[in-house]
């Protein structure tokens, strides 16, 4: 298995190639540390898997799950993000991600994860597996936020980071009242009335770094 490694840390990509060498039948063919990097990586190498991060520089790992998908269908993604299973699995393998793995998870779930993957199946933590998929569509629901459209989504996490509407539109390729609009959607159906108050909601809720 082919594996492209994407993570702005090299701390972490190291340590990543440490423990996915000690299977013989996993290569690590490619690293990148943005998704600029990870397009000329995807185009010039024969890649099965991106290990993929959700924070990084500009275009998050989340942007960016459809167009790895739309560029080759068979390419698996396993997100490998700081942000905990619980906040943010169900969000990314709804957008099309394979896999989702916590930064403090041991070397052996890597591997796991990797394996369940490269199987054909799905890879989330076995105890989230009810919470997260079995419950009753609508039952139950924790946040306001799990009501949001994966692009509302994602939209809030950038409004969250302090960019400007023009920001998010260039980052995700899309016009300016597009933005607007899912953000005044966004705020609707938060029941929130300033931009303040979204940074507030997203902060609260661990949906972007507290850095």
């Amino acid at each position: 298995m082919n594996i492209a490694i994407t993570d702005d840390h090299e701390i972490i990509r190291e340590g990543l190639k440490k423990i996915i060498a000690k299977h013989n039948d996993l290569n690590i063919v490619a690293e990148a540390s943005n998704v600029q990097e990870l397009t000329t990586v995807l185009d010039k190498n024969n890649v099965d898997l991106v290990i993929l991060d959700i924070s990084l520089p500009e275009k998050s790992g989340l942007d960016f799950i459809e167009d790895i998908k739309q560029r080759n269908p068979k390419i698996k993604i396993l997100i490998f993000s700081i942000f905990p299973e619980e906040k943010f699995a169900k969000r990314a393998l709804s957008m099309g991600a394979d896999g989702y793995i916590s930064k403090n998870a041991k070397p052996s779930e890597i591997i796991e994860a990797i394996r369940k993957i490269e199987s054909g199946g799905k890879y989330i933590k076995t105890e989230l597996l009810e919470e997260l998929f079995l419950r009753p569509a609508g039952a139950g629901l924790k946040t306001a936020h799990e009501i949001l459209s994966n692009r509302e989504f994602e939209v809030l996490r950038h409004l969250a980071k302090g960019r400007k509407i023009g920001e998010i539109a260039e980052i995700l390729g899309l016009s300016v009242n597009t933005i607007a609009s899912y953000k005044t959607r966004i705020q609707e159906k938060l029941n929130i009335k300033t931009t303040a108050g979204l940074i507030r909601y997203a902060i609260d809720n661990d949906l972007v770094e507290k850095y």
